[in-house]
């Protein structure tokens, strides 16, 4: 009888630290990626998004090109910049990753800049001329 005891309180025990230590070993399955971002003419990429395929999480590269990312060690990384083809990336738990993108020509044709504000009349003398018949 003490002895069943004694093993019910061990399997207890031991689920509860299971129970304890499983939430742990999850989050130990995020890696910290750090990486960097170039062209083929070897320049950084500024702003160029970093995102972890599938979910929110991602970041934009600073003024080196660089970035570092909390992901999953099996997660792929999608990286993206206007003008370049997206590219994606698995991390198979590296830490540091190097990233060339390639120009996307074909897009550059898509992209359209509209601006949009208020100006007075007086604030555009000289600035803005008429054509017209005469």
């Amino acid at each position: 009888m003490q002895r069943d005891k004694r093993a019910m309180n061990l399997r207890v025990w031991s689920l509860l630290l299971i129970g304890v230590l499983l939430p742990t070993c999850m989050y130990a399955q995020q890696i910290l990626v750090k990486g960097i971002v170039k062209d083929r003419t070897g320049e950084t990429v500024i702003g160029a998004s970093v995102l972890e395929k599938g979910t929110q999480n991602g970041t934009i590269t600073g003024l080196d090109g660089d970035f570092s990312l909390e992901v999953s060690a099996s997660g792929t990384l999608v990286i993206s910049f206007v003008g370049y083809k997206s590219q994606e990336v698995p991390v198979k738990g590296q830490k540091q990753i190097s990233v060339v993108l390639d120009e996307d020509n074909e897009m550059l044709d898509e992209v359209v800049v509209v601006g949009y504000g208020t100006m007075r009349k007086r604030d555009l003398t000289g600035a803005v001329s008429s054509l017209g018949d005469k």
